[in-house]
């Protein structure tokens, strides 16, 4: 299992709408809105770092409102 957690930073009033967006997918086990440089914390699961990858290209970067992540694994 590999863990990753991912901050997100969102266009300008839309913080609600992605946490809504992304409560929505099985791989998040946790969201947040956070202040600071980000505003959204997720942390997510998946089987293998291809399957996380593969996660993170077509589910959170097609996330309207979402413009920029920074991903970290968990060891």
């Amino acid at each position: 299992m590999v863990t990753a957690f991912i901050l997100a930073t969102t266009k300008t009033g839309k913080e609600r709408e992605v946490l809504n967006d992304l409560r929505e997918i099985g791989e998040i086990k946790e969201v947040h809105n956070v202040y600071g440089d980000y505003d959204v914390f997720i942390k997510a699961e998946s089987c293998s770092l291809d399957s996380l990858n593969e996660f993170l290209v077509r589910r959170i970067r097609n996330i309207p409102n979402i413009m920029v992540t920074t991903t970290m694994i968990g060891l």
